[in-house]
C-alpha cells in the first residue's frame, strides 16, 4: 500500500469515527419504538477500531440523571498479538441489554433517547484509560430471538 493510499485510509477512518479518544465514551442512543415489549433488545456497535492487540472488555452503562449508572451489559474482545500496536478493525459487536433496560422503564418514561457510557476494562474490571478505541455508530435494536 502506498503512502498516499495509506494516508487517505487513515483520514477516511478518522472522518467516519464517532468517538476517538481514550477513556469511557458517552453516546445518546435513540430508544426503538416499542422497546418495552420486544423479546430482546441489543446494543449494537458498528465499525469499531481499536489500537493494538490487547484483550479487553467493553462495559455499557445507562446514565440516568440524579442516579448511579446502571450496568446494561458487557462483551469481551479477544486480543491479537500479531497486529502489534497497529489499529485493528472489529466486526459488529452486540451486547444483550434486555433485562437491565426493562428495569429502567419507569425512570425512562417516554424519553426518546438514553445516554449510554461505554468503557474499556481489563479482565478484573479495571478501566483501561490508555486504550484508544473508536466506533462509527451505536444504536439499540429490537429483536424477536436471541
Amino acid at each position: 500500500m502506498g503512502l498516499i493510499s495509506w494516508l487517505t485510509s487513515v483520514m477516511l477512518l478518522a472522518a467516519l469515527t464517532v468517538q476517538a479518544e481514550e477513556g469511557p465514551h458517552r453516546f445518546s442512543v435513540e430508544l426503538p419504538t416499542g422497546w418495552q415489549q420486544a423479546a430482546h433488545v441489543r446494543l449494537v456497535l458498528d465499525g469499531m477500531t481499536v489500537a493494538g492487540g490487547q484483550p479487553f472488555k467493553l462495559r455499557a452503562a445507562a446514565i440516568i440523571e440524579g442516579a448511579e449508572p446502571v450496568m446494561l451489559g458487557s462483551a469481551g474482545i479477544v486480543g491479537d498479538r500479531s497486529v502489534g500496536s497497529a489499529p485493528r478493525r472489529l466486526p459488529t459487536l452486540l451486547i444483550e441489554v434486555t433485562r437491565p433496560l426493562r428495569s429502567l422503564a419507569d425512570r425512562l418514561g417516554t424519553q426518546p433517547a438514553i445516554t449510554i457510557r461505554i468503557e474499556a476494562v481489563d479482565g478484573r474490571n479495571v478501566p483501561l484509560k490508555q486504550l484508544d478505541w473508536s466506533v462509527q455508530s451505536v444504536r439499540l435494536e429490537k429483536g424477536g430471538r436471541n
